[in-house]
Protein backbone atom coordinates (compact mmCIF):
# COMPACT_ATOMS: atom_id res chain seq x y z
CA UNK A 1 0.00 0.00 0.00
CA UNK A 2 1.55 3.46 -1.17
CA UNK A 3 1.30 6.04 1.59
CA UNK A 4 2.22 9.59 1.38
CA UNK A 5 4.48 10.76 4.05
CA UNK A 6 6.92 13.54 5.29
CA UNK A 7 10.05 12.39 5.50
CA UNK A 8 11.84 13.57 8.21
CA UNK A 9 15.64 13.34 8.86
CA UNK A 10 17.44 14.89 11.13
CA UNK A 11 16.87 19.11 10.23
CA UNK A 12 15.56 17.59 6.98
CA UNK A 13 12.11 17.17 5.39
CA UNK A 14 11.24 15.33 1.93
CA UNK A 15 7.79 14.81 0.34
CA UNK A 16 7.20 12.02 -1.44
CA UNK A 17 5.81 8.37 -2.10
CA UNK A 18 7.36 5.25 -0.30
CA UNK A 19 5.92 1.85 1.19
CA UNK A 20 4.83 1.66 4.55
CA UNK A 21 8.18 0.04 5.56
CA UNK A 22 10.11 3.12 4.36
CA UNK A 23 8.54 5.38 6.76
CA UNK A 24 10.92 7.00 9.33
CA UNK A 25 10.41 8.25 13.10
CA UNK A 26 11.16 12.34 12.68
CA UNK A 27 13.56 13.23 14.81
CA UNK A 28 13.45 16.70 14.83
CA UNK A 29 11.65 19.31 12.31
CA UNK A 30 12.67 23.19 10.84
CA UNK A 31 10.70 25.74 12.31
CA UNK A 32 9.04 27.23 9.19
CA UNK A 33 11.06 25.60 5.90
CA UNK A 34 11.06 26.90 2.62
CA UNK A 35 8.28 24.36 1.09
CA UNK A 36 10.05 23.66 -2.45
CA UNK A 37 8.06 21.44 -4.52
CA UNK A 38 10.63 20.64 -7.60
CA UNK A 39 8.53 18.95 -11.00
CA UNK A 40 10.07 16.52 -12.93
CA UNK A 41 9.77 14.27 -15.80
CA UNK A 42 13.41 13.72 -17.56
CA UNK A 43 14.48 10.46 -18.89
CA UNK A 44 17.12 11.62 -21.13
CA UNK A 45 19.85 13.48 -18.38
CA UNK A 46 20.91 10.70 -16.79
CA UNK A 47 23.35 11.74 -13.63
CA UNK A 48 23.78 7.32 -12.60
CA UNK A 49 25.87 6.60 -15.65
CA UNK A 50 29.44 5.64 -15.75
CA UNK A 51 29.80 8.37 -18.09
CA UNK A 52 29.39 10.87 -15.60
CA UNK A 53 31.35 10.12 -12.56
CA UNK A 54 34.47 8.96 -14.60
CA UNK A 55 34.06 12.80 -15.34
CA UNK A 56 34.31 13.15 -11.24
CA UNK A 57 30.05 13.36 -11.11
CA UNK A 58 29.59 12.30 -7.63
CA UNK A 59 26.40 10.33 -6.42
CA UNK A 60 27.07 8.71 -3.17
CA UNK A 61 24.15 11.17 -1.84
CA UNK A 62 21.73 9.66 -3.87
CA UNK A 63 22.25 6.43 -2.05
CA UNK A 64 19.20 7.02 0.23
CA UNK A 65 17.37 8.29 -2.83
CA UNK A 66 13.76 6.51 -3.19
CA UNK A 67 13.99 4.10 -6.26
CA UNK A 68 10.70 5.33 -6.62
CA UNK A 69 12.43 8.71 -8.34
CA UNK A 70 14.62 6.34 -10.67
CA UNK A 71 13.72 5.57 -14.16
CA UNK A 72 13.65 2.65 -16.32
CA UNK A 73 15.05 3.28 -19.12
CA UNK A 74 13.07 0.72 -21.43
CA UNK A 75 9.71 2.13 -20.51
CA UNK A 76 10.41 5.67 -19.16
CA UNK A 77 8.60 5.43 -16.42
CA UNK A 78 9.31 5.78 -12.83
CA UNK A 79 10.06 2.61 -10.79
CA UNK A 80 6.94 3.53 -8.82
CA UNK A 81 4.81 3.02 -11.79
CA UNK A 82 7.07 -0.01 -12.89
CA UNK A 83 6.20 -3.89 -11.56
CA UNK A 84 8.63 -4.76 -8.42
CA UNK A 85 12.22 -5.76 -9.38
CA UNK A 86 12.34 -3.15 -12.44
CA UNK A 87 16.38 -1.61 -12.14
CA UNK A 88 16.31 2.07 -12.66
CA UNK A 89 18.45 5.73 -12.83
CA UNK A 90 18.52 8.59 -11.40
CA UNK A 91 18.31 11.78 -13.73
CA UNK A 92 19.53 15.61 -13.34
CA UNK A 93 16.15 16.84 -11.87
CA UNK A 94 15.47 14.27 -9.23
CA UNK A 95 19.32 14.33 -8.60
CA UNK A 96 19.47 17.97 -8.12
CA UNK A 97 16.16 18.30 -5.73
CA UNK A 98 17.99 15.36 -3.77
CA UNK A 99 21.36 17.14 -3.25
CA UNK A 100 18.84 20.21 -1.64
CA UNK A 101 17.36 18.22 0.46
CA UNK A 102 20.64 16.78 1.61
CA UNK A 103 22.39 19.80 1.94
CA UNK A 104 20.25 22.53 2.62
CA UNK A 105 18.28 22.08 5.73
CA UNK A 106 16.19 25.03 5.82
CA UNK A 107 14.90 23.65 2.43
CA UNK A 108 11.01 21.06 2.34
CA UNK A 109 11.62 19.43 -1.02
CA UNK A 110 8.58 18.25 -2.92
CA UNK A 111 9.31 15.78 -5.77
CA UNK A 112 6.74 16.09 -8.36
CA UNK A 113 6.20 13.36 -11.24
CA UNK A 114 4.13 14.31 -14.06
CA UNK A 115 1.13 11.77 -12.68
CA UNK A 116 1.00 13.74 -9.41
CA UNK A 117 0.22 17.57 -10.46
CA UNK A 118 -2.62 18.78 -9.40
CA UNK A 119 -3.49 22.13 -7.98
CA UNK A 120 -3.96 20.89 -4.51
CA UNK A 121 0.04 19.74 -4.80
CA UNK A 122 0.62 23.00 -6.16
CA UNK A 123 -0.80 25.10 -3.77
CA UNK A 124 0.66 23.05 -0.93
CA UNK A 125 4.21 24.58 -1.39
CA UNK A 126 5.62 28.05 -1.32
CA UNK A 127 6.74 27.74 -4.98
CA UNK A 128 7.56 24.92 -7.68
CA UNK A 129 10.53 24.85 -9.98
CA UNK A 130 9.85 23.49 -13.10
CA UNK A 131 12.99 21.43 -13.71
CA UNK A 132 11.88 18.76 -15.79
CA UNK A 133 8.37 19.00 -16.99
CA UNK A 134 6.22 21.82 -18.31
CA UNK A 135 3.60 22.77 -20.30
CA UNK A 136 5.19 22.06 -23.42
CA UNK A 137 5.21 17.41 -22.37
CA UNK A 138 1.53 18.29 -21.70
CA UNK A 139 0.65 19.57 -25.41
CA UNK A 140 2.67 16.85 -26.74
CA UNK A 141 1.22 14.12 -24.96
CA UNK A 142 -2.45 15.23 -25.21
CA UNK A 143 -3.96 12.69 -22.95
CA UNK A 144 -7.37 13.25 -21.33
CA UNK A 145 -5.88 15.03 -17.87
CA UNK A 146 -3.89 17.51 -19.88
CA UNK A 147 -6.93 20.20 -19.35
CA UNK A 148 -6.59 19.73 -15.95
CA UNK A 149 -3.27 19.41 -14.97
CA UNK A 150 -2.54 22.49 -17.70
CA UNK A 151 -5.11 24.50 -15.68
CA UNK A 152 -3.40 23.80 -12.24
CA UNK A 153 -0.34 24.87 -13.59
CA UNK A 154 -1.85 27.84 -15.30
CA UNK A 155 -4.13 29.03 -12.37
CA UNK A 156 -1.55 27.81 -9.10
CA UNK A 157 -0.30 31.11 -9.11
CA UNK A 158 3.42 29.77 -7.84
CA UNK A 159 5.12 27.77 -10.35
CA UNK A 160 8.90 29.15 -11.18
CA UNK A 161 9.70 30.22 -13.69
CA UNK A 162 5.58 31.71 -13.99
CA UNK A 163 3.04 30.98 -15.98
CA UNK A 164 3.47 34.29 -17.95
CA UNK A 165 7.56 33.52 -18.74
CA UNK A 166 6.06 29.99 -19.86
CA UNK A 167 4.25 31.34 -22.24
CA UNK A 168 6.62 33.70 -23.22
CA UNK A 169 9.05 30.98 -24.12
CA UNK A 170 6.29 28.32 -25.56
CA UNK A 171 4.88 30.97 -27.98
CA UNK A 172 8.22 31.38 -29.88
CA UNK A 173 7.34 34.56 -31.61
CA UNK A 174 7.12 36.90 -28.12
CA UNK A 175 10.68 36.18 -27.25
CA UNK A 176 11.75 36.33 -31.05
CA UNK A 177 10.57 39.48 -32.06
CA UNK A 178 11.65 41.14 -28.57
CA UNK A 179 15.23 39.67 -29.61
CA UNK A 180 15.00 41.17 -32.90
CA UNK A 181 14.03 44.88 -31.97
CA UNK A 182 16.98 44.82 -30.00
CA UNK A 183 19.05 43.96 -32.46
CA UNK A 184 19.94 40.12 -31.71
CA UNK A 185 20.71 38.07 -35.13
CA UNK A 186 18.17 35.73 -35.84
CA UNK A 187 17.94 33.89 -39.22
CA UNK A 188 15.22 35.46 -41.81
CA UNK A 189 11.74 34.43 -40.71
CA UNK A 190 8.06 34.24 -40.82
CA UNK A 191 5.35 33.84 -37.93
CA UNK A 192 2.36 31.72 -39.53
CA UNK A 193 -0.63 32.27 -36.96
CA UNK A 194 -3.35 30.09 -36.90
CA UNK A 195 -6.34 31.66 -38.22
CA UNK A 196 -4.54 34.06 -40.59
CA UNK A 197 -2.87 31.55 -42.47
CA UNK A 198 -3.24 29.23 -45.83
CA UNK A 199 -0.43 26.71 -47.40
CA UNK A 200 -0.66 29.20 -50.57
CA UNK A 201 -0.39 32.48 -48.57
CA UNK A 202 2.49 31.01 -46.81
CA UNK A 203 4.26 29.66 -49.81
CA UNK A 204 4.02 33.26 -51.46
CA UNK A 205 5.11 35.32 -48.53
CA UNK A 206 8.26 32.66 -48.92
CA UNK A 207 8.82 33.55 -52.58
CA UNK A 208 8.49 37.09 -51.93
CA UNK A 209 11.43 36.56 -49.58
CA UNK A 210 13.12 34.88 -52.34
CA UNK A 211 14.16 32.10 -50.21
CA UNK A 212 15.02 28.75 -51.77
CA UNK A 213 14.73 26.64 -49.33
CA UNK A 214 13.09 26.57 -45.94
CA UNK A 215 12.31 25.42 -42.65
CA UNK A 216 9.26 24.89 -40.78
CA UNK A 217 8.48 24.26 -37.02
CA UNK A 218 6.25 25.13 -34.30
CA UNK A 219 5.80 27.06 -31.27
CA UNK A 220 4.53 25.03 -27.96
CA UNK A 221 5.83 21.61 -29.02
CA UNK A 222 9.93 20.47 -28.84
CA UNK A 223 11.92 17.14 -29.49
CA UNK A 224 11.94 18.54 -33.11
CA UNK A 225 8.05 17.52 -33.61
CA UNK A 226 6.93 19.16 -36.66
CA UNK A 227 10.21 20.28 -37.96
CA UNK A 228 10.86 19.93 -41.85
CA UNK A 229 12.98 20.75 -44.25
CA UNK A 230 11.28 21.92 -47.77
CA UNK A 231 12.62 23.44 -50.96
CA UNK A 232 10.19 26.05 -52.54
CA UNK A 233 10.46 24.51 -56.16
CA UNK A 234 9.43 21.49 -54.33
CA UNK A 235 6.41 23.54 -52.92
CA UNK A 236 5.27 25.00 -56.42
CA UNK A 237 5.26 21.14 -58.29
CA UNK A 238 3.42 19.96 -55.50
CA UNK A 239 0.89 21.72 -53.37
CA UNK A 240 0.33 18.82 -51.50
CA UNK A 241 3.28 19.40 -49.32
CA UNK A 242 2.42 22.66 -47.41
CA UNK A 243 -0.91 21.43 -47.01
CA UNK A 244 -0.60 18.16 -45.73
CA UNK A 245 1.43 19.97 -43.40
CA UNK A 246 -1.21 22.40 -42.61
CA UNK A 247 -4.07 20.00 -42.11
CA UNK A 248 -1.92 17.75 -39.50
CA UNK A 249 -0.68 20.85 -37.78
CA UNK A 250 -3.81 22.68 -38.00
CA UNK A 251 -4.27 23.21 -34.18
CA UNK A 252 -0.85 24.53 -33.73
CA UNK A 253 -1.04 28.53 -32.44
CA UNK A 254 2.14 29.48 -34.27
CA UNK A 255 4.30 27.77 -37.20
CA UNK A 256 7.96 29.47 -37.38
CA UNK A 257 8.84 29.64 -40.75
CA UNK A 258 12.73 30.37 -41.48
CA UNK A 259 14.87 30.36 -44.19
CA UNK A 260 16.82 27.33 -44.45
CA UNK A 261 20.92 27.77 -43.18
CA UNK A 262 22.99 25.41 -44.64
CA UNK A 263 25.66 26.00 -42.46
CA UNK A 264 23.60 25.69 -39.20
CA UNK A 265 24.02 21.53 -39.61
CA UNK A 266 27.67 21.48 -40.36
CA UNK A 267 29.16 23.80 -37.79
CA UNK A 268 29.27 23.68 -34.00
CA UNK A 269 25.68 24.41 -32.04
CA UNK A 270 26.75 26.16 -29.02
CA UNK A 271 24.41 26.21 -26.16
CA UNK A 272 25.13 28.59 -23.30
CA UNK A 273 23.62 27.99 -20.14
CA UNK A 274 22.23 30.94 -17.71
CA UNK A 275 21.57 31.07 -13.98
CA UNK A 276 20.55 34.85 -12.48
CA UNK A 277 21.75 36.50 -15.93
CA UNK A 278 25.15 35.07 -15.82
CA UNK A 279 26.83 32.29 -17.74
CA UNK A 280 27.48 29.25 -16.49
CA UNK A 281 28.56 26.88 -18.95
CA UNK A 282 28.52 25.82 -22.57
CA UNK A 283 28.42 22.75 -24.43
CA UNK A 284 28.71 22.59 -28.22
CA UNK A 285 27.16 19.76 -30.74
CA UNK A 286 27.18 19.02 -34.37
CA UNK A 287 24.15 16.88 -36.13
CA UNK A 288 24.87 13.25 -36.66
CA UNK A 289 23.49 13.66 -39.99
CA UNK A 290 26.92 16.02 -40.58
CA UNK A 291 29.58 14.18 -38.31
CA UNK A 292 32.03 12.16 -40.23
CA UNK A 293 30.95 8.48 -38.01
CA UNK A 294 26.82 9.08 -38.51
CA UNK A 295 27.05 10.29 -34.56
CA UNK A 296 26.18 13.55 -32.61
CA UNK A 297 29.30 14.94 -31.03
CA UNK A 298 29.01 17.11 -28.01
CA UNK A 299 32.06 18.80 -26.80
CA UNK A 300 32.04 20.75 -23.46
CA UNK A 301 34.69 22.88 -21.52
CA UNK A 302 37.64 24.13 -23.20
CA UNK A 303 37.27 21.72 -25.92
CA UNK A 304 34.40 24.18 -27.53
CA UNK A 305 35.98 26.25 -30.12
CA UNK A 306 36.75 29.44 -28.73
CA UNK A 307 35.47 31.64 -31.60
CA UNK A 308 32.03 29.23 -31.13
CA UNK A 309 32.26 30.02 -27.31
CA UNK A 310 33.02 33.50 -27.30
CA UNK A 311 30.31 34.44 -30.14
CA UNK A 312 28.04 32.41 -28.31
CA UNK A 313 28.52 34.03 -25.07
CA UNK A 314 27.75 37.82 -26.74
CA UNK A 315 24.52 36.80 -28.33
CA UNK A 316 23.34 34.79 -25.24
CA UNK A 317 24.35 37.55 -23.02
CA UNK A 318 22.39 40.09 -25.36
CA UNK A 319 19.28 37.73 -26.13
CA UNK A 320 18.47 37.03 -22.02
CA UNK A 321 18.20 40.69 -21.34
CA UNK A 322 14.89 40.18 -23.56
CA UNK A 323 13.76 38.07 -20.86
CA UNK A 324 11.50 38.98 -17.59
CA UNK A 325 12.37 38.28 -14.50
CA UNK A 326 11.17 35.64 -12.37
CA UNK A 327 7.70 36.54 -10.90
CA UNK A 328 7.36 35.88 -6.84
CA UNK A 329 4.01 34.52 -5.66
CA UNK A 330 2.50 37.79 -4.11
CA UNK A 331 4.25 40.37 -5.87
CA UNK A 332 7.87 41.26 -6.62
CA UNK A 333 10.82 39.74 -8.73
CA UNK A 334 14.01 37.91 -8.85
CA UNK A 335 16.51 36.89 -11.09
CA UNK A 336 15.71 33.81 -13.25
CA UNK A 337 17.11 30.94 -12.91
CA UNK A 338 18.36 28.39 -15.56
CA UNK A 339 17.89 29.49 -19.18
CA UNK A 340 19.97 28.14 -22.51
CA UNK A 341 19.97 30.15 -25.63
CA UNK A 342 21.26 27.76 -27.97
CA UNK A 343 23.47 30.04 -30.93
CA UNK A 344 24.36 28.47 -34.43
CA UNK A 345 26.48 29.30 -37.61
CA UNK A 346 26.12 30.08 -41.23
CA UNK A 347 28.91 30.44 -43.39
CA UNK A 348 27.16 30.01 -46.90
CA UNK A 349 24.95 31.81 -49.14
CA UNK A 350 21.45 32.98 -48.16
CA UNK A 351 19.40 34.59 -50.26
CA UNK A 352 16.27 36.85 -48.13
CA UNK A 353 16.17 39.80 -49.91
CA UNK A 354 16.52 41.95 -46.48
CA UNK A 355 19.61 40.39 -45.37
CA UNK A 356 23.19 41.04 -45.90
CA UNK A 357 25.15 39.15 -43.66
CA UNK A 358 28.66 38.03 -45.75
CA UNK A 359 28.70 34.18 -47.20
CA UNK A 360 32.24 34.32 -47.28
CA UNK A 361 32.40 35.25 -42.93
CA UNK A 362 30.80 32.95 -40.26
CA UNK A 363 27.73 34.57 -38.67
CA UNK A 364 26.57 33.84 -35.36
CA UNK A 365 22.99 33.58 -34.77
CA UNK A 366 20.50 33.01 -32.18
CA UNK A 367 18.52 29.52 -32.91
CA UNK A 368 15.99 29.10 -29.75
CA UNK A 369 15.99 30.15 -26.14
CA UNK A 370 15.11 26.96 -23.73
CA UNK A 371 13.78 26.82 -20.25
CA UNK A 372 14.48 25.47 -16.97
CA UNK A 373 12.94 22.54 -17.88
CA UNK A 374 15.96 21.62 -20.71
CA UNK A 375 18.57 19.22 -20.94
CA UNK A 376 21.74 20.26 -18.64
CA UNK A 377 24.03 17.30 -20.45
CA UNK A 378 25.15 16.39 -17.19
CA UNK A 379 27.12 13.60 -18.63
CA UNK A 380 29.03 15.63 -21.05
CA UNK A 381 30.50 18.16 -18.61
CA UNK A 382 34.12 17.57 -16.99
CA UNK A 383 32.80 19.88 -13.89
CA UNK A 384 29.71 17.78 -11.42
CA UNK A 385 27.05 20.54 -11.97
CA UNK A 386 24.84 19.17 -9.70
CA UNK A 387 26.03 20.55 -6.86
CA UNK A 388 26.19 23.99 -8.58
CA UNK A 389 22.56 24.10 -9.61
CA UNK A 390 21.80 22.44 -6.06
CA UNK A 391 22.57 25.78 -4.57
CA UNK A 392 21.66 27.88 -7.06
CA UNK A 393 18.03 26.64 -6.85
CA UNK A 394 18.47 26.84 -3.04
CA UNK A 395 19.89 30.76 -3.35
CA UNK A 396 16.61 31.55 -5.37
CA UNK A 397 14.83 29.69 -3.40
CA UNK A 398 15.38 32.12 -0.18
CA UNK A 399 15.33 34.76 -2.22
CA UNK A 400 11.88 34.41 -3.20
CA UNK A 401 10.77 33.20 0.47
CA UNK A 402 11.74 36.33 1.94
CA UNK A 403 10.02 38.40 -1.11
CA UNK A 404 7.29 36.50 0.00
CA UNK A 405 7.48 37.24 3.88
CA UNK A 406 8.26 40.94 2.89
CA UNK A 407 4.88 41.09 0.40
CA UNK A 408 3.08 39.47 3.57
CA UNK A 409 4.83 41.97 6.27
CA UNK A 410 4.44 45.16 4.43
CA UNK A 411 0.49 45.58 4.83
CA UNK A 412 0.54 44.07 8.55
CA UNK A 413 3.06 47.23 9.07
CA UNK A 414 0.92 49.22 7.50
CA UNK A 415 -2.53 48.15 9.42
CA UNK A 416 -0.44 48.12 12.37
CA UNK A 417 0.64 52.04 12.11
CA UNK A 418 -2.68 52.86 10.99
CA UNK A 419 -3.79 50.81 14.10
CA UNK A 420 -1.16 53.58 16.49
CA UNK A 421 -1.84 56.32 14.40
CA UNK A 422 -5.76 56.63 15.39
CA UNK A 423 -5.55 56.82 18.73
CA UNK A 424 -2.11 59.18 18.31
CA UNK A 425 -4.86 61.30 16.40
CA UNK A 426 -7.66 61.13 18.79
CA UNK A 427 -5.09 62.23 21.99
CA UNK A 428 -4.05 65.43 19.49
CA UNK A 429 -7.39 66.32 19.02
CA UNK A 430 -8.69 66.12 22.59
CA UNK A 431 -5.03 68.02 24.01
CA UNK A 432 -6.04 70.41 21.39
CA UNK A 433 -9.41 71.27 22.81
CA UNK A 434 -7.66 71.56 26.16
CA UNK A 435 -5.31 73.77 24.85
CA UNK A 436 -7.68 75.80 23.28
CA UNK A 437 -9.97 75.88 26.84
CA UNK A 438 -7.59 77.11 28.94
CA UNK A 439 -6.29 79.89 26.33
CA UNK A 440 -9.72 81.10 26.46
CA UNK A 441 -9.74 81.31 29.97
CA UNK A 442 -6.76 82.96 29.99
CA UNK A 443 -7.77 85.61 27.75
CA UNK A 444 -11.31 86.17 30.62
CA UNK A 445 -8.61 86.45 33.31
CA UNK A 446 -7.09 89.10 32.21
CA UNK A 447 -9.90 91.01 30.88
CA UNK A 448 -11.55 90.71 34.11
CA UNK A 449 -8.07 92.36 35.64
CA UNK A 450 -7.94 94.93 33.39
CA UNK A 451 -11.65 96.01 34.00
CA UNK A 452 -11.12 95.98 37.85
CA UNK A 453 -7.91 98.40 37.03
CA UNK A 454 -10.21 100.60 35.61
Amino acid sequence: VETLFWLKCPILAFRGIASASALQTPSCTVAMPIKVGFIVGKDTDLVEDPKFTTLGGDTSFLADLPDDWRVDPESHDYLKDCKPGTKGFAHCDVALAWWVHKHCPDIQIDIIGPADLTLQRLKSNDFNFSLGFNAVNLLIEKNEKTPKVMKALRTCGNIAPDWDFEQYIMRKSKYMKACMANGVPMAPTIFSLKGKRSPDGLLQEIKERDWKTFVMKQSESGFSLGFLKLKVEDCETDPSILQNYFRVYAKCPEFVVQESIEGFTRNWETRCFWYNGEFLYAIANIAAVSSEDGAERIVTGDDVPAEFLENAKRIGKEAIKCLPQLKVPGGGTVPMVLVRTDIGCSDSQLYDKDLNWDPTKKTFFLNEIEPSSTTYFVRHLKFDCIPTYGRLYAETARKMRARMDLNVATPMKRAAAKRVAKPVRAMKAVNGKKGKAKAKAATVTRVMKATKRK
